[in-house]
Order: C-alpha cells, then sequence, then structure tokens
C-alpha cells in the first residue's frame, strides 16, 4: 500500500472514530460523560486533520467523508475496539518520512487517551444506555 492511501485510510478512520463519539455523546445523560465523549471526538477530528495536512503536503487528495453510524452501545464497544487497532497500528507502523513517522508516533500515544476515556465511559455508564 502506498503511504497516501495508508493516510487516506487513516484519515477516514479518524473521522469515522470522531463521529462514534458524538453519536455515542448525543444518547448519554450525564454531563461528565457527555463532556469526556466530546473530548474524544475533538481529539480524532484534531488527527483527522493533520492527516488531511500531510496529505496535502504529499498533493494526495482527501477521501470522502464516512457514513456515522447509529448510537447507542454497539457504537461506544465499537469505538472502544476501533481506538485499540488504531493505537497498535500507528506504533507499529513504520513509514519512509520521518515527519509521519512521528506523527503516527503521537497519534498512537493519543488514541491511547481516547481509548481510556471510552472505557471509563463504559464502566460508568454500566448498562444504562
Amino acid at each position: 500500500m502506498r503511504v497516501e492511501e495508508v493516510l487516506q485510510k487513516a484519515y477516514q478512520d479518524e473521522l469515522l472514530d470522531a463521529l462514534r463519539a458524538e453519536r455515542a455523546a448525543e444518547g448519554i445523560p450525564y454531563p461528565h460523560l457527555k463532556k469526556l465523549l466530546k473530548e474524544v471526538a475533538e481529539r480524532e477530528r484534531a488527527h483527522a486533520e493533520a492527516l488531511a495536512e500531510a496529505l496535502r503536503r504529499l498533493g494526495a487528495s482527501l477521501p470522502p467523508a464516512p457514513k456515522p453510524e447509529e448510537g447507542g452501545w454497539e457504537t461506544l464497544l465499537r469505538l472502544l475496539s476501533e481506538e485499540g487497532l488504531d493505537r497498535a497500528y500507528y506504533l507499529e507502523s513504520t513509514l519512509p518520512d520521518p515527519e509521519l513517522e512521528a506523527l503516527f508516533t503521537r497519534l498512537g500515544q493519543e488514541e491511547r487517551l481516547n481509548q481510556e476515556a471510552v472505557r471509563k465511559a463504559i464502566a460508568l455508564l454500566g448498562g444504562s444506555l
């Protein structure tokens, strides 16, 4: 897979995770948990923007935005799973450009924050969605 394709896929994944976090936050009646998930969404959108900037520097096009999913437990659980997968992907990937390598390392570290936040929200909700 070419670097542009890797970045385009990561861009779409980050946007989708932002949508998942936003959808999950909509269905939560507790302000502190809603805030926690909105922070996850903001980080994911910032990740997508960083990837978009990397794509622009390479002269590559942005892929289409993904379609949002329904909210609820399934979305929250899928988000938790995706955060773990994304973290591993970013930290295990090697890219030919040191700037991109540094970006992926930073994103991988921040995905841990997202994973912990989503895990905390799930634990505190305990079946109330």
